[in-house]
């Protein structure tokens, strides 16, 4: 695990973005005092769930780029971004958060798994700096703070979305559940699931539980044998849900897999092959979308040398609202409250912005607004294998 305070240089498209220790300036080699305006980002960038973070990255690394390559960039000044590796863990996440408000910034994207921002988010809230999740999507992480924000499609949303296409659409009505005992977005998304397949009418014919991080699931599938099962759904991450698509090829269980966002990354058909075929999940972003905002930043990502995908995305989305919201207020100095608060009450009156990751508007509780895409996984003619909308 990286120590507390350990600070690194990001290359970005057309600019540096230079670790400043606790300073809003920084002089020039010819010694002229440059102004910027500073945002953060904390999420993990090492350890075992990197991917997420790294992505999101990738997306707020091109929003800024976007914004410091624009003339006149933000009220006159570039912005500059300060960065912390939290490994997804969540006491790093508290320090993080502790780290960055120490920076006078103007607002941040935080971290994008539940569990770290459920840890980090009082953190901003006490001190009054906005900060967008580009990922957290367990129920009431935004709730009774008013400078806590998400633009992730809402598990409440999603979860519904999917089992109703399954069973108006498929004929599901028996379903397993797997859930993740150590992941707090696994465990918040299998209660939505099972409330809403009891609620549809259909049947919850067994439940299992794993742990983030176990390699072995063999006895939980074979659990699901001689079962009378549609489908699996699997509330945790790709990383697991591979083990568990390729045990359920080897017992021979033909049942799909459903589940969250946190099913999609080309990892997932990578490590699980043939087997992740017909694996479907609910997103709020669909790389092979025909939206040409969607086009241009599939290319943009590409040029980069990252892939397109959902946390991508939402990370672009995130950064493209937090510098629009500073734009408007005008504000250029956030080492005040009340500046920040400007820049908060923008941000909370956001509606049908149009995004990379969909149209999208904030609720009461500062939660996004959006319409879930369900994607399939599938094998194309020349052997790769991609999603597809199928909703």
């Amino acid at each position: 695990m990286r120590k507390f305070g350990r600070w690194f240089l990001l290359s970005f498209l057309m600019m540096s973005v230079m670790f400043i220790a606790g300073c809003p300036k920084k002089s020039t080699d010819e010694g002229k005092a440059e102004d910027f305006i500073t945002m953060g980002y904390q999420g993990p960038l090492t350890g075992p769930i990197a991917v997420y973070g790294l992505q999101t990255l990738a997306g707020i690394e091109l929003a800024v780029a976007e914004a410091n390559d624009y003339p006149g960039g933000v009220n006159g000044k570039k912005i500059k971004l300060e960065v912390f590796d939290s490994r997804g863990d969540k006491t790093q996440a508290v320090n993080g958060a502790n780290r960055l408000i120490t920076l006078d910034i103007c607002a941040a994207v935080g971290e994008p798994t539940s569990g770290a921002y459920f840890a980090s988010r009082d953190v901003y809230d006490r001190n009054s700096v906005p900060v967008i999740s580009a990922g957290a999507t367990a129920e009431g992480i935004t709730k009774g703070r008013e400078f806590v924000f998400r633009n992730t499609l809402l598990d409440a949303h999603g979860a519904p979305y999917l089992v109703d296409y399954v069973m108006e659409n498929r004929d599901f009505k028996n379903f397993a559940i797997i859930t993740a005992v150590n992941n707090d977005f696994s465990v918040g998304v299998s209660k939505i699931f099972r409330a809403y397949v009891e609620q549809k009418g259909g049947k919850v014919v067994v439940e299992q539980t794993i742990s983030d991080g176990d390699t072995d699931v063999s006895a939980q599938i074979t659990s699901l044998r001689n079962k009378d099962i549609d489908a699996v759904i699997y509330s945790g991450y790709y990383q697991e849900a591979s083990l568990i698509l390729l045990e359920m090829k080897k017992q021979g269980i033909e049942a799909i897999l459903l589940g969250p966002d946190g099913l999609q990354s080309p990892k997932l058909w990578e490590v699980a092959k043939d087997a992740t075929i017909g694996t479907i999940f609910y997103a709020g972003f669909a790389i092979n979308s025909d939206d040409e905002l969607v086009k241009a930043f599939n290319s943009k990502i590409s040029s980069m040398g990252r892939s397109s995908d959902l946390f991508a995305a939402q990370g672009y989305d995130a950064t493209k609202l937090l510098i629009k919201s500073i734009q408007e207020s005008g504000v250029v100095d956030c080492s005040s409250k009340e500046n920040r608060s400007k820049i908060r009450d923008i941000l909370a009156a956001t509606k049908d912005y149009k995004g990379v990751s969909g149209s999208m508007s904030f609720d009461e509780d500062r939660n996004a607004v959006k319409v879930p895409f369900l994607q399939e996984v599938y094998k194309m003619d020349n052997g790769s294998y991609s999603t597809r909308i199928v909703k």
